[in-house]
């Protein structure tokens, strides 16, 4: 029992520093984060198969301008009266036969549909790359927002505990006061209390974190792991306000330059476009060169040898003596028949044919018309398209500025508020520690100290995502 109990113990001893080794925490920096992302992400894996498709398409469009060369073989028994292939005569007997050909054929002319057909696929690759290149964009900036709000979390905790620090001093300074008679217990009874909702307040905070971990770590499409853990970066307590300088119209402008959805949706029109000449291409004449090469082989042939001998054959009687019969020589052809060898029969029954074909579409039941007119009406789709991209993205731009305006002034007002609530908590401080203040009135000075510090924070980190998503419209790298 001694031995199984200690077999036991080591499983046990052994699973969980397996466990704890697998919870180890792993700090990840925001590059690492957004690179998982990027290499995670269903839909951008999508799009890479869409772009691997699209350049199949593009390959096989190019390969159109090759001739194609087919080779054929077949085998076929007879039974019954039927005609041999390769005597064209009926035969009673049962045979079997084949067939061997190789054909070419290379489209010489065909309304231009080829070349437009291959620079459409170009332009539809490219355009994926830049729907690619959207998506790495967005997932990006998702990333960033999740993880900006991980440090927000961080920030709140260290702000919660500090304030349960410094209620918890107060308590302890509070029990003694209480203890020498200068404040009534009244005193300690408020600050205990405080003390219970900042540990509230801490749990909370605590627990917020957690979420933004597991937000973000959903956002990388990585399991939930508990020791997981971000890098966290000194960013300045001052915010850099340059951007603010800047119009809307010059960052709408470079935005335009430097977004891929505008950049694809260009492309896409240019696609509708190249799609309407491949319609009306099918309206020219169609020039195409064959060639053919083809042979057989059939068992019911045979080769005939021809031969001649003399003989004396009874051509009539005498005019003269009716009894008397007349004989003559004369020649007698002797045919022997022998197999017809495959090869041979094969190489004499080669034959070879070139061919040059005009087709001229007269009428296709209206078909050729209608495919016009559906690739202008997608032609039109594609420019309402780009113009509803560009005008959403000017939408998005000024929103984006106007919420950093608003997020600045919020910043610049907390920490004016920031500043006023904290002198006017120190003054408080000082006079309920001389106990000329009630425990009331100190607290309520406290927790607006504290919620100056939260809307700072809060505000803080505002400003800087919002001034991130400012970069991203420039096109800058986002980092901290």
């Amino acid at each position: 029992m001694m031995k199984i109990s200690r077999f036991y113990l080591l499983m046990v001893l052994i699973v969980l520093t397996g466990t704890t080794q697998a919870q180890q925490t792993r700090l990840w920096p925001l590059q690492a984060c957004i690179d998982t992302a990027l290499q995670n992400n269903i839909q951008m894996n999508q799009q890479r198969l869409n772009n691997r498709l699209t350049q199949i398409n593009y390959e096989q469009s190019r390969a159109q301008r090759l001739p194609t060369l087919n080779a054929s073989a077949s085998q076929s028994y007879s039974f019954g009266r039927s005609i041999d292939p390769y005597t064209n005569q009926y035969n009673n007997n049962n045979f079997a036969s084949n067939s061997f050909s190789m054909n070419s054929s290379l489209t010489l002319f065909n309304g231009f549909q080829i070349k437009n057909k291959i620079k459409q696929n170009e332009i539809d690759l490219k355009a994926g790359e830049k729907d690619l290149e959207t998506l790495k964009k967005n997932v990006t900036l998702n990333v960033v927002l999740g993880y900006v709000q991980v440090l927000f979390a961080y920030e709140q905790l260290e702000n919660a505990r500090n304030k349960v620090s410094s209620t918890k001093a107060q308590v302890e300074r509070t029990e003694k006061l209480v203890e020498m008679g200068e404040l009534p217990e009244s005193n300690l009874l408020q600050m205990k209390s405080q003390m219970a909702i900042d540990h509230y307040a801490q749990v909370n905070a605590e627990n917020q974190l957690w979420m933004s971990k597991v937000n973000l770590m959903q956002l990388m499409e990585i399991p939930v792991n508990a020791g997981f853990d971000v890098v966290r970066p000194q960013l300045p307590d001052s915010l850099d306000t340059r951007i603010l300088t800047l119009k809307t119209d010059e960052i709408y402008q470079e935005a335009l330059n430097t977004q891929p959805q505008v950049q694809s949706a260009a492309l896409k029109v240019m696609s509708a476009e190249k799609n309407l000449e491949i319609s009306r291409g099918a309206m020219y004449p169609r020039l195409s060169l064959s060639a053919n090469l083809s042979s057989g082989y059939s068992n019911a042939r045979s080769l005939y040898d021809r031969s001649y001998t003399t003989v004396t054959q009874e051509i009539g009687y005498l005019a003269s003596d009716p009894t008397e019969k007349v004989l003559a020589d004369k020649q007698q052809a002797l045919v022997e028949s022998r197999p017809y060898p495959f090869q041979n029969q094969v190489w004499d029954n080669f034959g070879q044919s070139v061919r040059l074909s005009l087709s001229i579409p007269l009428f296709n039941s209206k078909q050729v018309k209608t495919n016009i007119k559906r690739s202008m009406i997608n032609i039109e789709t594609a420019r309402l398209n780009e113009l509803n991209v560009k005008v959403q993205l000017r939408k998005e731009v000024e929103q984006a500025f106007s919420d950093l305006i608003v997020a600045s002034k919020s910043f610049a007002a907390a920490y004016e508020q920031l500043l006023s609530a904290r002198k006017s908590y120190l003054d408080v401080e000082k006079k309920y520690n001389l106990g000329l203040l009630n425990a009331t009135d100190y607290l309520i000075e406290k927790n607006n100290y504290a919620n100056a510090q939260v809307t700072l924070i809060r505000n803080k980190y505002d400003f800087i995502f919002k001034k991130k998503i400012l970069d991203f419209y420039l096109g800058k790298p986002i980092r901290f």
